[in-house]
């Protein structure tokens, strides 16, 4: 009985939860934005018009996608900015079939 005093409850408070002490404690790291997460698969430029399908959503500049500002669409790529970070994604090219 003294012991279970001492030691205290042995279950976590509510909302909480056991960490387990075998395993290292790491950081989270703040990594770049990873543009392979942004797809570009259609892109049509005419003079009046910029219109791209990325992430198979179709979008124009100054649109959000996926946390992104579509910054600039042009003939074979899409420049995107996520959270100050500019990223240029080009267009898949096309693939033929048999």
């Amino acid at each position: 009985m003294v012991a279970a005093l001492l030691l205290g409850p042995l279950q976590p408070a509510a909302g909480e939860s056991l960490r387990d002490p075998t395993r290292p404690y790491s950081a989270k790291v703040a990594r770049p934005a990873d543009p392979a997460r942004f797809v570009v698969t259609a892109v049509f430029v005419s003079e009046d018009r910029r219109v791209a399908i990325v992430n198979g959503q179709r979008v124009v500049e100054g649109d959000l996608v996926g946390g992104a500002t579509i910054v600039e669409i042009l003939r074979n790529q899409v420049r995107l900015n996520l959270n100050g970070q500019e990223i240029t994604t080009r267009l898949l090219p096309a693939t033929s079939r048999e």
